[in-house]
């Protein structure tokens, strides 16, 4: 998917989500035929029918006692001790036992036992590997202590007053974009579309149990959000971090370098003067230059199944740009907490006339078109910001939209090797032009998949067979990439670590998780220095942070948005690493790496990593070519 908006496997933003999502050695290329439905003898799992209210908050107990036992060594036992001290429990909680605990806390309110419910919510805040799920949980236990006090705007108040002044705005969005119960009841309706699995009953406990009493006590919600807001507005404006950056306009002795942005489509009119051409390639419909590709005179564009096209930027019908291209700054504003503002206010009233499901099937369709047409002439954008020396060549991969290719199915085994395909001639493509360095804010999850497989029961009929197929799915896709790392060591790799606040190596994020020493995977911090609350981690992986939260750039219209995610990260760090190769092209990708992470500022504790510093990190490569 690209990483335009966060995809968790069980956000509570899920209807807002679900609508910019979308979803990349040594293994062998699967055979080219389409899936077969799987033959099976696991116990057949409980249909939609019989899990509805107090059966659906037991099977959803149930089963994530079990994955707990199973998958993490965590027994129900050991759980009940750690409830009754959270803060003194010996334990450390990676992210996937905490989606778990928090399906329990979801069950806990739902059950009426709230007092559970915050110990869950007070063990993850404690506990957490991640830490910026410290501050995680706030909708689960504001609606216990809401429900158990007998004032609930005090009870309110006090949870929301909790949380740094930092996370206080995306722990708001909920409640502004879950207006009404139809709209909780159309989202519900979609997950009971789904095969029933753990993944999914959770999802559906807190869309059938716990939002729409959400909904009922939205203006109390709304009152004591606004006291808060009105508090910090009152505290005055919090001083931002001072990123370093650097023009190489005029800059005597920098050299041209080649870079590339590898998206899901990129407008090449925008950046016409800098744009990489081929020379050996004319606009004809032939090989010229014989390399297997046709008129791949500024890139190479892929498109598979039903979409044939070879445009090096996506373009949904003109009726669709018109609608929802005013709405993009609005979802992106959300996702990073900025409820209030004009933008997101419009997405608001968008996501209110959508009380059905098919009108809330078609404004997701919708939105991620759009999204998908925005996204890679955003980060082209930022990567030749003050960088007049770079030459830009665009590589498409219509299946890294995934959303827009395979909504509601996974790939064939024949689109997969269409990816392979693609990948194989852009590898081949850097090599021969000598690309330098190239923006991937792209990656996939083993759990979009099974997300998406879940949709096609005549293929895989229960969960184990979802999970089999995500598996060869995501193999494929992991020996993809590590075949492009490995065949172009000349060329250093920028991937964004995406956007769903999660352990890149402990979800296996394909490709953020791989380490190459021509890979620099990159996270995103706020305007303040702080991680973003949607950021992926990991101390090893991803050392190096950048800008990116309402990061201005342009989009195919021409106008400048200000968008965000690590989408938007990881091209300022591109920027930075394709302007010390033209200060000093005798640079390799792995000091690149190096001199970027030890010039950078260090994020300060609880978090880790380092920011990256421009003008120190410039300055560092240029004095080594001297």
């Amino acid at each position: 998917m690209f990483w335009l908006c966060s995809r968790m496997r069980k956000s509570i933003f899920l209807a807002l989500l679900l609508a910019l999502s979308s979803a990349c050695g040594g293994a062998t290329t699967p055979e080219t035929t389409t899936p077969q439905p799987v033959e099976t003898t696991a116990s057949e799992a409980p249909s939609w029918d019989d899990l509805t209210g107090p059966r659906l908050a037991e099977y959803v107990r149930e089963e994530t006692l079990a994955a707990l036992s199973s998958e993490h060594d965590i027994s129900a036992e050991n759980l009940d001790g750690w409830l009754q001290a959270p803060s003194e429990a010996e334990v450390a909680l990676p992210g996937k036992a905490v989606e778990k605990l928090f399906d329990l806390a979801s069950v806990a309110v739902a059950s009426g036992d709230y007092e559970r419910a915050e110990s869950i919510v007070a063990l993850v805040r404690a506990k957490a590997q991640n830490r910026n799920l410290a501050y995680a949980g706030n909708t689960v236990l504001c609606e216990a202590r809401r429900r158990s006090a007998e004032d609930g705007a005090s009870a309110l108040g006090t949870t929301f007053r909790e949380l740094p002044r930092s996370r206080f705005g995306s722990a708001t969005v909920i409640y502004q974009v879950f207006q009404s119960r139809e709209q909780a009841s159309a989202q519900l309706d979609q997950i009971r579309h789904q095969l029933v699995s753990l993944d999914t009953a959770s999802t559906a406990l807190f869309f059938e149990q716990i939002l729409p009493q959400i909904i009922e006590h939205r203006d109390q919600y709304l009152s004591v959000i606004s006291e808060i807001s009105a508090e910090h507005e009152a505290q005055g404006a919090r001083e931002e971090y001072a990123f370093s950056t650097v023009d190489l306009t005029g800059r005597r002795g920098a050299s041209e370098v080649r870079v590339a942005v590898w998206d899901v489509g990129t407008a090449p009119e925008l950046f016409e003067s800098q744009l990489f051409t081929n020379e050996g390639e004319q606009p004809n419909g032939v090989d010229d230059d014989g390399n297997g590709q046709i008129d791949d005179i500024h890139g190479l564009a892929s498109d598979i199944g039903e979409f044939t096209h070879a445009d090096l930027v996506y373009s949904p019908a003109q009726d669709i740009l018109d609608e929802y291209t005013p709405f993009l700054r609005g979802i992106m504003d959300l996702r990073a907490g900025m409820a209030s503002s004009e933008a997101a206010q419009q997405v608001l009233a968008l996501f209110r006339s959508a009380s059905e499901p098919a009108a809330l099937e078609a404004m997701d369709q919708n939105l991620s078109a759009v999204g998908e047409w925005a996204h890679g002439t955003h980060v082209a954008g930022i990567m030749l910001a003050g960088l007049p020396q770079a030459r830009l060549a665009i590589f498409r991969s219509a299946w890294a939209g995934e959303a827009r290719l395979y909504h509601h199915r996974g790939p064939t085994n024949d689109e997969l090797a269409a990816e392979r395909s693609n990948v194989e001639a852009i590898a081949e493509y850097i090599n021969r032009h000598q690309i330098r360095v190239v923006n991937a804010s792209l990656g996939f999850s083993h759990d979009y998949v099974a997300s998406a497989l879940r949709h096609q029961s005549d293929l895989y009929p229960n969960e184990e067979a979802v999970q089999s197929r995500a598996d060869e799915v995501h193999a494929h896709r992991a020996a993809t990439w590590r075949m492009v790392f490995e065949a172009c060591p000349q060329t250093l790799f920028v991937i964004a670590a995406g956007n769903s606040n999660r352990d890149v190596i402990e979800y296996n994020t394909v490709p953020a998780s791989f380490e190459y020493a021509n890979v620099i995977t990159v996270g995103a911090v706020d305007a303040y220095g702080e991680w973003a609350t949607f950021t992926n981690s990991n101390p090893e992986r991803v050392r190096i942070f950048d800008f990116g939260v309402g990061v201005p750039s342009l989009v195919p219209s021409g106008e400048t948005l200000p968008l965000s995610g690590t989408s938007m990260a990881s091209p300022n760090v591109a920027n930075l690493a394709a302007k010390m190769l033209s200060v000093n092209p005798s640079l390799t990708p792995a000091q690149v790496s190096s001199i970027i992470e030890e010039t950078g500022d260090v994020i300060e504790p609880p978090f880790a990593g380092r920011i990256a510093n421009e003008e120190r990190a410039i300055e560092a490569a240029a004095g080594q070519a001297e």
